[in-house]
């Protein structure tokens, strides 16, 4: 949903739109063709450097530069569970989707990003990954228990934050964005 809703908007500001999407998001924006007009739907694994490395040919050949990357790719599950039901294997995954793919994507297109004029990254997050939310009792998530989810946004907060940093020289912003 955020995705195609995000491609709509660029769209209506005069964005040329290649949206990425894997797997399940892939198969039902496929299905969906009539919705979006003038976008390249282009199914991506994020988890993959091959994938990543192909759509970065495909930016290239078609722009030869990036303007904006919006990093909305998530994995959440494991509403509920406590420490004894947590399986290494589903944390492995949520942070291979939500953390490594964002970092993999930006180490991967910055180059393409760094020929725009103002290039900017924005990193889709949520308020489960907010320390200070979280320990705030009357914030209406604060009891969900969503160990990977929330500590891999957690995390992205962080890597965003120290992109913040490393970028400020250069030309590139990156942000997050909590919809």
């Amino acid at each position: 949903g955020l995705g195609k809703t995000f491609a709509n908007i660029l769209l209506n500001y005069d964005y040329d739109v290649i949206l990425a999407a894997s797997k399940k998001s892939y198969d039902v924006l496929s299905q969906d063709g009539g919705v979006l007009q003038d976008y390249k739907l282009v199914k991506t694994d994020f988890t993959s450097s091959e994938s990543v490395t192909e759509l970065k040919s495909l930016i290239y050949s078609k722009f030869g530069k990036l303007d904006l990357l919006i990093n909305n790719a998530e994995i959440a599950n494991g509403f509920g569970q406590k420490i004894d039901q947590i399986s290494i294997d589903d944390v492995r995954q949520v942070y291979e989707t939500n953390l490594f793919a964002v970092i993999r994507i930006i180490q991967v297109l910055k180059p393409l990003l760094e020929k725009s004029d103002y290039p900017s990254i924005i990193n889709i997050t949520s308020a489960l990954g907010d320390i200070d939310k979280m320990k705030d009792e009357d914030f209406c998530y604060a009891n969900y228990c969503m160990t990977a989810y929330a500590t891999s946004k957690a995390a992205l907060n962080m890597f965003t934050h120290l992109q913040c940093k490393e970028f400020k020289p250069s030309k590139i912003t990156i942000n997050s964005f909590d919809p």
